[in-house]
């Protein structure tokens, strides 16, 4: 049960990498804030069931939460425009910048050791990412490529943060609970941080005065879908931030597993090219991550 942990890490990557393939189905009818809105309130209500002792949580604990959704909230902004304008596989290994990102935060601020093999790991994914940007210089839409850049690395670097506050929040070592004796569970992260992201969503949406067509978005079965796999992967997140065993930067290793469902995905669903030069890069950065890993 020790290494329980790494399998529920392995499970969000996979349903990650599922994730960010239909939200650019989805949004091929509705519009980013249609999406985002409404498959994280569809998810909040299917967690309700699930969530116990959700009114203990201490003031402290739901400032650090509302910091951790408003991180989120404006992340996913940046990473759903994003997906919309980049073809789904170069998104996806783009998106792993998100991973130094990470581990120079879990190295700084939860005091996390590097190994040599970690390093070299570390290496040969930052290889990845730069060779698949290097293919890209050829291409037409390399203009709107490096638009979408800036979205993208304010996305990694608020992604990053939101990892490393899930391991401060959700840890149960004596010496990483940081409210006193409280400790907070992955039931009640799952539940506040999931209202608290719903109602930035709305506030947003107010304050825009978007338009949202309801009934497009109900009639949408992407939406439903991407609202189950979002609660189940997030679940797993949480239950192995609370295991004393797991780090920062194994975990952050191991979610990259999401490129090649991704890569899979961009070729069966939008017959997107290049796929085998894609896929040679991310096999790269999982060969980085075995070698971490080990």
């Amino acid at each position: 049960m020790q290494h329980l942990w790494i399998f529920l890490i392995l499970l969000y990557g996979i349903f990650k990498g599922l994730r960010e393939a239909l939200k650019k189905k989805a949004m091929e009818t509705n519009s980013v804030l249609e999406v985002l809105f409404f498959y994280t309130f569809v998810a909040f209500l299917l967690t309700i069931p699930f969530s116990k002792d959700i009114f203990s949580v201490s003031l402290e604990y739901h400032i650090a939460i509302l910091i951790k959704s408003f991180a989120i909230f404006i992340a996913w902004l940046c990473a759903l425009n994003s997906i919309k304008r980049l073809p789904l596989s170069i998104y996806s290994v783009m998106d792993m910048g998100r991973m130094v990102f990470s581990i120079l935060l879990g190295v700084i601020f939860l005091n996390e050791k590097l190994s040599l093999l970690q390093i070299l790991g570390i290496a040969l994914v930052i290889a990845g990412i730069t060779l698949v940007n290097l293919k890209k210089k050829g291409h037409s839409g390399d203009k709107t490529t490096y638009k979408v850049v800036p979205l993208i690395l304010v996305s990694c670097i608020l992604n990053a943060l939101s990892g490393t506050l899930d391991k401060f929040l959700l840890s149960t070592s004596p010496d990483r609970i940081i409210f006193g004796s409280d400790i907070l569970t992955a039931s009640q992260m799952q539940f506040w941080y999931m209202l608290y992201l719903t109602s930035f969503y709305l506030i947003y949406i107010l304050l825009k005065r978007e338009k949202i067509n309801v009934k497009k978005c109900l009639k949408c079965p992407w939406i439903y879908i991407l609202s189950i796999l979002f609660i189940i992967a997030d679940r797993a997140l949480f239950i192995a931030n609370t295991s004393p065993n797991s780090t920062i930067v194994v975990m952050t290793l191991l979610k990259q597993s999401s490129v090649l469902i991704s890569i899979l995905l961009g070729r069966i669903l939008y017959k997107e090219k290049n796929i085998l030069y894609r896929t040679l890069c991310a096999l790269l950065i999982i060969c980085g991550i075995v070698i971490s890993v080990i």
